[in-house]
């Protein structure tokens, strides 16, 4: 698997090409983008594995179902009990949404009719709230008005939507579905009001080009959308997921950060932000769940969780809870060494068997807080994934990961053809490097501060 990712006018990036491979290294200075294309292309790949239908649907009938709950809460006296027929009937098109697959879409093709017949119910019922809302004898609360317009503005919306179904087609249908889930993504990935805020011109089009799947674009800061689909849906789901690890802080704090969001504040459709980002949450919640299946890369977890590296292995409770386990004792998780949560966490991706043939893993420094030797178990570990099937790409700047990279090519040249090697900053002229070229670039500027202050101190 190889590809090429054009990137123009996001972030640090106003016109740059990138290549992903098997195991593909972002490399470079600070505050060059080499992060920020990590967020991006997990935000994309993330979204692939969605249910595009419900992310449509839900889109739509997420404002209409918090308004419809806090005009209950404003203290509407719903003495025919309207407001529970309509949130039975927003289940009812919920519940035909989930029931879409790729592998087919004339399910749900074929049950537009009874979202039809639910999208007509709804306009029925609010018809009979709406009269009673305008009673003269009725004094209503504040903030009833502002409910009213929202459901109002949610059910038109909802008529639009199904209206033009059937013309523009399951596809195209699907297709904003997608839209919207890449639209989410960055925006809690990249924990940002709106898409201007990661835009680096105001006054021209942001867009994206993957070869294997198509150039979305965006300009106006409040949704994504495709110029160009290049890709089938069934090919679109082939990658079996899309994980992001970052610092092992967030996996000390998981319970309170977990807390924090859970806690009820309610801004209608707004997007809450929390100030952790999105993939953290996503990742979280995966390992919450016990998959089917044989475990894969079984010696690669035996190596890590062996006595030779972390010697124990992260566990995980009913409550999501972690700990490490260590000759029999259990440690939280908050008070182990950051390197042990670090390659931890990573075994018990294996264990959980949420990493497998097909992933995406992106992994943001792998080397923080790990020794010089555990950085270079590190980089054995990654490749070791790739040559697996897993999609590994990093964002380092580690000369030990990328030197050990460096030998092990010179031992097993056929390897080279796994590699997708990108030195940062990636605006200007394309590269046209080898391997072998690129490599001794990055290593030179890595190292050049270190050899200054040698020779300095001689």
């Amino acid at each position: 698997m190889a590809f090429k990712v054009k990137i123009k006018n996001i972030g640090k990036l106003e016109d740059a090409e990138v290549s992903i491979g098997q195991f593909t290294v972002f490399a470079g200075p600070n505050n060059t983008g080499k992060s920020f294309v990590s967020k991006l292309l997990y935000s994309i790949f993330n979204a692939m594995n969605a249910n595009y239908a419900m992310v449509y649907v839900n889109s739509l009938l997420n404002s209409l179902r918090w308004s419809l709950g806090r005009i209950e809460a404003l203290g509407y006296k719903d003495e025919d009990s309207l407001l529970p027929l309509l949130n039975d009937e927003i289940s009812k098109v919920e519940d035909i949404a989930r029931s879409f697959s790729v592998d087919s879409p004339e399910k749900i093709e074929g049950r537009l009719s009874q979202i039809i017949d639910s999208k007509n119910k709804m306009h029925e019922l609010y018809g009979v709230l709406k009269q009673g809302w305008l009673s003269p004898a009725r004094v209503m609360p504040t903030g009833f008005e502002e409910r009213k317009e929202n459901i109002e503005n949610s059910l038109k919306k909802l008529s639009e939507l199904f209206e033009n179904i059937k013309e523009i087609g399951v596809n195209q249908f699907l297709i904003h579905g997608i839209q919207d889930k890449i639209f989410q993504n960055l925006i809690q990935n990249f924990q940002v009001p709106n898409l201007s805020h990661i835009r680096t011109l105001q006054v021209s089009e942001s867009q994206v080009d993957i070869d294997t799947i198509g150039s979305f674009a965006f300009e106006d800061g409040d949704r994504v959308y495709f110029s160009n689909v290049v890709f089938d849906l069934r090919q679109h789901q082939n990658y079996s997921r899309a994980i992001y690890l970052e610092s092992p802080v967030y996996w000390k704090l998981k319970t309170a950060l977990e807390d924090t969001r859970d806690y009820p504040v309610h801004f209608g459709d707004r997007e809450r932000l929390s100030g952790v980002p999105g993939y953290f949450y996503d990742l979280a919640s995966a390992l919450k769940y016990e998959y089917t299946g044989d475990m894969a890369f079984l010696d690669v977890y035996k190596k890590l969780t062996s006595k030779n590296v972390i010697g124990g292995k992260i566990a995980i409770s009913e409550t999501g809870n972690l700990s490490f386990q260590e000759n029999g004792n259990n440690f939280s998780l908050p008070v182990t060494a950051m390197g042990i949560a670090n390659l931890g966490i990573l075994a018990l991706l294996i264990e959980r068997k949420v990493l497998d043939k097909g992933t995406f893993l992106f992994i943001d420094e792998p080397e923080a807080h790990l020794h010089p030797a555990w950085q270079v178990t590190m980089a054995e570990t990654l490749f070791e994934l790739a040559k697996g099937g897993v999609n590994v790409v990093i964002a380092t700047h580690s000369v030990d990961i990328l030197k050990w990279l460096e030998v092990h090519v010179k031992k097993y040249p056929d390897d080279e053809q796994l590699i997708a090697l990108n030195q940062f900053p990636v605006n200007g002229d394309k590269d046209e490097d080898d391997f072998e070229m690129k490599m001794e670039k990055i290593i030179y500027e890595l190292t050049k501060p270190f050899s200054d202050l040698y020779i300095e101190g001689i």
